[in-house]
Formats: structure tokens, sequence, C-alpha cells
């Protein structure tokens, strides 16, 4: 896709809805035994992965424009073998992963493209803690899962990501007994208190001591009508966000200032970074000032590596962000696929142990016509088209059809600011 130069950023964009809470609303409604409406829901593969997901164990949904409306939960009381695809999904695969405790029969987990190569071992290894039998790919997809959920205290490691941790905390209610979960070094946090926020709106109990210990009654229920609007994608928003600071102002709208997600400290960064961001009722303003180099922690919200390398990069100097282990398990492994882009344009990335050193030149040089690739990764495609912003020449972004994952009109939006 040709991208062409962006002098100038001054517009309003309404963010599309969350698909972190829109996947975890989609779960927990499929064991509903009452009517749930999900509003405000943003048609990205994922949403429509996580949907398909909970369609195949036997739930029914009907789509009304930008609402989902569940008129029956998933079959508990199935025999038959299951099977369910998490296309590429990260989430979706290890959230749903989790599901498998509620049947004794086959349950087998498919994926496609990226996530086929991702690693499944913490999910495998958290799974035979309950007592279940996996077979898999050398610790990848596909999972064939088997076997009772026969142990109830369980220990997992949370290092990697939290996902695995969020199937757990929305299935355990669901059990027949009572479950406690240990977790050794948790990483991202902010994605925990959403799961246990929204369990908490379809009225769901669960105990939290520290992010470390998790205990939950079994045998709950979802026996209310449930109504929940999704809120705005600070995931999403990052990068206009970012776009401002380095380009001009722009006005966000559909954003919560006091949501729980972990990437709403992308405004925290830029304005370490010199932007100045101020909030009018609802609606979210970021305009660019100064613009200096920076040093941010992105260890609990390393979605925000893309966007931040970028916005360093225009910054004239250099810049560290720590977090860099986090990156190697995403749709690439960020860490090396940044360093490669940025090197088309003239900014030097330097990997260390667990950060990573931008060096910024103040204007990133696009003189010709420049080739970016998206690693078939939607953060990457989003992060590359904010360097047409004060380039010389259009870019271009190969397999740029990536941000269908997670914000389909990204491209729109861009070019209307």
């Amino acid at each position: 896709m040709k991208i062409q130069i962006k002098n100038k950023i001054d517009g309003e964009v309404n963010i599309p809805s969350s698909k972190s809470y829109a996947q975890r609303a989609i779960a927990l409604a499929g064991l509903s035994q009452s009517t749930v409406i999900i509003r405000n829901l943003t048609n990205s593969d994922d949403v429509i992965a996580a949907q398909g997901i909970i369609e195949s164990l036997g739930a029914r949904f009907i789509r009304k424009n930008g609402e989902l409306h569940l008129s029956k939960g998933i079959s508990r009381d199935s025999t038959k073998e299951i099977s369910i695809n998490c296309k590429e999904s990260g989430l979706s695969t290890r959230l749903f992963s989790a599901f498998s405790l509620l049947f004794d029969q086959e349950f087998q987990v498919n994926g496609e493209g990226s996530i086929t190569q991702r690693t499944m071992e913490m999910v495998i290894d958290g799974l035979k803690e309950f007592g279940k039998d996996i077979q898999s790919n050398d610790f990848k997809l596909p999972l064939i899962i088997e076997g009772e959920t026969s142990k109830h205290e369980v220990e997992i490691d949370g290092s990697i990501s939290s996902q695995f941790l969020t199937g757990l905390l929305i299935v355990a209610p669901f059990l027949k007994a009572d479950t406690q979960i240990n977790v050794l070094n948790l990483k991202s946090k902010p994605y925990i208190k959403m799961t246990i926020d929204l369990m908490h709106h379809f009225g769901l109990e669960v105990g939290n001591k520290d992010f470390k210990i998790f205990n939950s009654k079994g045998n709950q229920s979802i026996n209310k009508p449930i109504d929940y609007k999704v809120e705005g994608d600070w995931s999403a928003a990052s990068f206009l966000v970012v776009a401002a600071a380095i380009g001009g102002k722009v006005k966000l709208t559909g954003l919560s200032a006091n949501s729980r997600q972990g990437d709403k400290v992308i405004l925290d960064a830029v304005q370490l970074a010199g932007a100045n961001v101020k909030w009018e009722n609802e609606d979210l303003l970021i305009e660019k000032n100064k613009l200096q180099p920076f040093e941010f922690d992105a260890t609990e919200c390393p979605d925000l590596f893309p966007p931040l390398v970028v916005l360093a990069a225009y910054a004239k100097g250099k810049s560290v962000i720590k977090g860099l282990n986090r990156l190697k398990h995403k749709e690439s492994d960020r860490g090396l696929t940044l360093q490669e882009e940025c090197a088309k344009v003239g900014v030097k990335l330097e990997l260390l142990e667990d950060e990573m050193i931008i060096y910024g030149n103040g204007q990133p040089i696009i003189s010709e016509e420049t080739t970016f690739s998206s690693h078939n990764d939607h953060r990457i495609a989003m992060a590359m088209t904010l360097f047409s912003i004060g380039a010389e020449k259009p870019i271009f972004i190969e397999n740029a059809n990536a941000i269908e994952k997670s914000y389909p009109d990204f491209y729109k939006d861009f070019l209307t600011i």
C-alpha cells in the first residue's frame, strides 16, 4: 500500500473499541445462562475469531450493526470431540485453551499464520497442572487436550504473558470445585485487572492476593441479563497519539480516561517526549510541542514498543525503552523487526538484554520512495505508516492488510487527520 506524505497532523478520530475487552466479553457471554448484549463492537479479525470459537462450542449470537446479542450459551454437556480455530489471535489461543478445563473429551486447539510458530509451552504446562494430558507439535499448535480436570490448586508461570491466566480466571468459577491459582512472576498486570473488572460486571467473584494468588469459588453462574458497552482501544489509539506528538495535533473520541487498559500509559510516554496532553470532557487532545528523547519502561505494556520506537526516532538523541524481552513472542520478533525496518530510514536501534536504545535523528531521512515490510504484524504496519509524517517521498507498506487483525480502519483514519 502506498502512503502519501503527511506534512501536518490535524484532525479528529473516533477510536475503535478495545479488542482486548471485546474478546474477554465474548468469552464470558458464551458462559452465560441468560441474555447478553455487547455494544460498540469493532469487527477486527481477532474479535471475529473469538466469536467463531464460542459458536463452535455451541453458543449462538445475532449481530445487529455494532452489537452482538447472545441467544444461547456454550453446550457444556456435550461429549463430542471439540475443535476450535483461533485464527492468528494470540489472546484467543491462550484464553480459549483454558476452556478445555470445562470438558473431559478431546479438545483440539488450532490456529493459522504466525500463531502456529509461537510457543504454547506456558499453556501446556499450565493445563498439565490441572491434570490434563496434552499432545502438541513440539510445544506449538495444534494442541490436543484430554482428560479430567482433577487438580484445583495449581502453579503457573506468568513471565511471558498474562493471557493464559485470563482464560483460567474466566473459566475457574464454572468448575465444580474451588480453584486456587498461584502465579509466578506475573507480567502485564493491567490486563489481569481488566479481566477481573469484566468478571465483576458479569456477576462473578474472584479473589486476588497481590497478583500472586487467585481464588475462585466453583459452581458460579451468570444468570442475569448483561448489557455491556466496549470502551475505546488504547492500543489502537497509541499510534494516533504518537502521530500528533511528532506531527501536529489530534482530537480522539471514544476513549476512557479511567481505563484499566495498560496501554493508556502512552500518554505518560508522549508527555516525557514533550507533547501536550489534555482532556476536554470525554475528548482527548494531543498536540506536538517540543520533541525530546525519553526513557520509558514498557515491561507491562509491550504492545507500545512499535509506536514508541517511531516517537523516539523523531526525537534527536538517545531514547531508552525497557522491556525488550516481552517482544519475542509476538506476531513477529518485534525487537529485530523494528531494528530492521528503522534502519531503512537511517535510525539505529541497539538491542541489549532487556532494553532497546533508539538513536533518533530528529527527522528520519526519507528522500526516496521507501518500502517497509509489516512482517505480517499489524502493529509494525501501523508504526511504519507514521514515517510518512514529514517525509520527502511517499512510503510503501508490504502486507499492509495485517492491520485487519486489530484496527481495520487505521489507514482511513490516519489519512483523515
